[in-house]
């Protein structure tokens, strides 16, 4: 894979996901752009409703650079156990928890997340409904997979494969992991959650944008806007 980067969080991949348009994101972006407008930010193309039951993760090796204290490891409670944080949001979490913070925040494909450590629980900022528990415990503890992708391992190696989530349901659902944000807590206004939400999506839709104008040519201008 040559390119190593997002192009909508233009970070270094976290879980590389294929569309089947062949475009490639964070799979957390790939669900946040899904969520947003159904479409691919590059082509436009129509991502399939049941896509992330069985998405296109690439296999990639782990980035040794992001490593962070792997003493204890963050995970969140699903609908059928617990998952592990990925790697940055991980990283995230134990530098504010160890700093003595009370709170922080997740932005979590395109929604503001409000983390309670003391509590131990991650509220939608925009949606009170959507909690979540959290707990801190070694990176051995028994877990079903790595930010919502069910992890099996095979003779083959390891294997990766989305869970069908739902978080229409109750306060346990599992349909998104943790794109860390800002170093600083935030709280939970409706304000901050609607500001870093609206940068997300402007996001996806500039890369539409700039996309579009890439790929067209003069001669598909029509001639008004030529004139």
């Amino acid at each position: 894979m040559a390119e190593q980067y997002c192009a909508v969080c233009l970070e270094k991949y976290d879980h590389p996901t294929k569309l089947p348009c062949g475009h490639i994101f964070c799979f957390l972006c790939a669900k946040g752009i899904a969520q947003l407008n159904k479409t691919c930010a590059m082509c436009r193309n129509v991502i399939p409703n049941d896509y992330f039951n069985n998405p296109d993760v690439i296999s990639q090796e782990k980035n040794t650079e992001e490593n962070c204290n792997q003493e204890y490891q963050w995970y969140y409670e699903g609908r059928n156990g617990w998952w592990k944080y990925n790697q940055a949001s991980n990283c995230y979490l134990e530098e504010t928890y160890n700093k003595g913070e009370k709170e922080g925040s997740l932005l979590i494909a395109g929604n503001l997340y409000h983390i309670d450590f003391e509590r131990n629980v991650q509220v939608r900022v925009n949606d009170q409904r959507k909690t979540r528990k959290i707990r801190r415990e070694t990176p051995l503890f028994p877990s079903k997979g790595i930010a919502g992708i069910v992890i099996n391992n095979s003779i083959n190696g390891e294997e990766l494969q989305s869970d069908d989530h739902n978080d229409a349901n109750d306060v346990t659902s599992i349909d998104e992991q943790n794109i860390p944000h800002a170093n600083n807590s935030i709280g939970n206004s409706s304000d901050d959650s609607n500001d870093y939400e609206d940068s997300f999506n402007e996001m996806v839709r500039n890369l539409s944008v700039v996309t579009l104008r890439e790929q067209e040519s003069p001669n598909d201008i029509p001639e008004t806007e030529n004139a």
